[in-house]
């Protein structure tokens, strides 16, 4: 049985009352109630309930308080509650990745903002001064890295991953034409079944211009079948992106597929200095550049390994 008590002012029950009686309708194991904390204060300080609107979620004796009364507030509290672990994100530190706690531009606050409200908490993790990826991480994220992973911090992914951990890569085209290419990192990709390219995608369609930004920013419209991608139909803008797409002949059972594809009017241009300077480019097939659609994102997929004997 799990147990939903809404706590606000007697005046915004009605609020409460038109939320938790869906949950009680999915499930037969879920019950509401609605509290005062003004007229029932020692309930209140039993349930440690500290502010108005705050939904205490019941469940084999653990206690989840949620303040929202969103289906998604209330659904990820239930989460939470029931499995009785909170799933934990890792930033990696010290390759001048994007930060995990600007507001600006190219900060991260809102996507941890985001992670927040869907149930994980964020942390920030420097491969180079530990042995292995934290033990309890959910997912490690390479946010924009403009430096080339160690070799031992290489070793630690591996063992993350091989031992059915959770990678996000996010590798931008180089940032200025002679940057070092992020070789460690790209080889690990490839060992994992996908290509990443070393080019910056061009997008000719004249989307970006209706979005205020120009060719260097490729818009998707195109996403094929993926369960990241399942039901989402909006156009997504991707600033400076590269391509990214399955190697062939990958082993070890490991699927990779691609999940968002730039237009047919764009391309990935093989010698994006001109791009970096802001110059003219044109597509020129006899140069390397390979015509659109072009894959930016894929994921791969492998089998766990076995769990040990006993």
């Amino acid at each position: 049985p799990l147990k939903l008590t809404g706590c606000a002012r007697e005046t915004e029950f009605p609020r409460y009352k038109e939320r938790l009686p869906e949950y009680e309708y999915v499930s037969r194991k879920v019950t509401a109630e609605y509290v005062d904390p003004d007229k029932k204060p020692a309930l209140a300080r039993q349930m440690q309930i500290q502010s108005y609107g705050t939904i205490a979620i019941e469940y084999k004796g653990r206690t989840e308080r949620v303040v929202g009364d969103t289906e998604q507030d209330i659904t990820n509290g239930i989460i939470k509650v029931v499995t009785g672990q909170q799933r934990k994100v890792y930033f990696t530190q010290g390759h001048g990745e994007k930060d995990s706690a600007s507001s600006e531009r190219a900060g991260y606050s809102a996507i941890v903002a985001q992670l927040g409200r869907d149930n994980y908490t964020v942390d920030k993790v420097v491969l180079a001064q530990q042995a292995d990826v934290p033990a309890d991480a959910t997912v490690v994220v390479a946010a924009g890295p403009r430096i080339d992973f160690l070799p031992q911090e290489i070793d630690a992914l591996k063992r993350h991953l091989e031992k059915g951990g959770k990678l996000l890569l996010l590798i931008d085209p180089p940032d200025k034409a002679d940057a070092a290419p992020l070789s460690n990192l790209i080889a690990l990709a490839h060992d994992w079944g996908m290509d990443v390219g070393a080019n910056a995608i061009v997008d000719a369609s004249g989307v970006g211009r209706l979005l205020g930004t120009d060719a260097s920013v490729p818009v998707a419209a195109s996403y094929p079948s993926h369960p990241i991608v399942d039901k989402f139909e909006l156009l997504t803008a991707f600033p400076l992106a590269r391509s990214v797409a399955p190697a062939a002949g990958a082993t070890g059972g490991r699927v990779a597929q691609t999940f968002v594809e730039t237009s047919r009017q764009s391309w990935a241009e093989a010698d994006p200095g001109g791009i970096l300077a802001g110059g003219e480019v044109k597509l020129e097939e006899d140069k390397g550049d390979k015509r659109g659609p072009v894959s930016i994102a894929a994921a791969v997929s492998a089998p766990l390994p076995a769990p040990p004997a006993g």
